[in-house]
């Protein structure tokens, strides 16, 4: 996701200086070979004397980072809860404390009727958006909720790619298995976006889904014979969720004159929308979604 953000500042030659901050040194190496003009700031969103200096003097604060490996998060249940909960809560204090007029984060599908550890961190990661958005401070808290982004780091689809050039075992879980599925510039867009919605709403765009079992056939060589099935690994669901049918009683649709292309989900602490039964809102799953199509596939992979 930064480098999306860096490449299209980049191309778009955008008046701003950028500051990347994480723990991972290669990627702040790789990133500023390519986009020298990136500040590079190595520490930890757990460690917050470092995170306000980097912090400091920023008019926009987008915070993604996250444990967001499904399987490890089960079983790194405690370093999960640091970075996703504690880690944002930082983030939220130091925005708040620098007055900085922006800050916004990154939330996912998983976050919706939680089976797994990163989810739940991140649903709570919502909630600590949503309640500093009522104290009145001057920082506005955005947040944007949203699926898979294909063939971001240790994606599916990555994984796959690797495996079939190497001549191994391609692993697949389910093939009716369901997921939401946007491409890196899709991503740059919807956090964007965001941005012109009010502190502690969640954006929710509407997007198309894919089998896992479509995914493979339209981006694997379909006679790929060395194909392996595997069980479902810990805290997967067969489909995913992005607006659940307790959160549609806050919720309106919303989108260009004639079209109805997202969701503006208000806090729970809200008075319920009150509804007409005609005009209720349904939940949005991965399972009744419009499905994505190959040549969309296709586009999206193309950026």
């Amino acid at each position: 996701m930064g480098r999306a953000i860096i490449k299209r500042a980049h191309d778009e030659d955008w008046n701003c200086r950028i500051t990347i901050y994480s723990t991972d040194a290669v990627k702040h190496a790789r990133v500023t070979k390519e986009f020298p003009e990136v500040q590079s700031i190595i520490g930890d969103i757990g460690d917050f004397p470092t995170l306000y200096a980097a912090m400091t003097g920023k008019d926009i604060v987008i915070h993604a980072a996250a444990v967001k490996e499904i399987p490890s998060s089960e079983f790194h249940s405690i370093d999960t809860y640091r970075v996703n909960v504690e880690g944002s809560l930082n983030v939220a204090l130091a925005a708040v404390q620098l007055k900085t007029p922006h800050v916004l984060a990154i939330s996912t599908d998983k976050a919706c009727h939680a089976a797994n550890a990163y989810g739940a961190t991140k649903y709570m990661m919502e909630k600590i958006w949503q309640e500093y958005s009522r104290y009145g401070f001057p920082t506005n808290f955005h947040l944007v909720r949203y699926g898979n982004v294909l063939e971001s780091n240790a994606s599916v689809l990555q994984k796959w790619k690797a495996a079939a050039e190497n001549k191994e075992p391609v692993y697949v879980t389910d093939p009716k298995m369901t997921r939401f599925w946007i491409s890196p510039s899709q991503a740059v867009q919807y956090v964007l976006d965001s941005l012109s919605f009010n502190s502690g709403m969640i954006y929710i765009p509407k997007m198309p889904s894919l089998s896992i079992g479509k995914l493979m056939d339209y981006t694997i060589e379909p006679n790929y014979f060395n194909v392996k099935p595997i069980p479902m690994r810990p805290g997967e669901k067969m489909h995913e969720t992005l607006l659940t049918i307790e959160e549609t009683d806050f919720c309106v649709p919303g989108g260009k004159p004639g079209r109805d292309d997202y969701f503006v989900l208000s806090p729970t602490t809200n008075e319920r929308m009150n509804w007409k039964t005609e005009d209720l809102l349904k939940p949005y799953t991965s399972d009744t979604a419009r499905e994505l199509t190959q040549q969309e596939l296709e586009a999206l992979l193309k950026g």
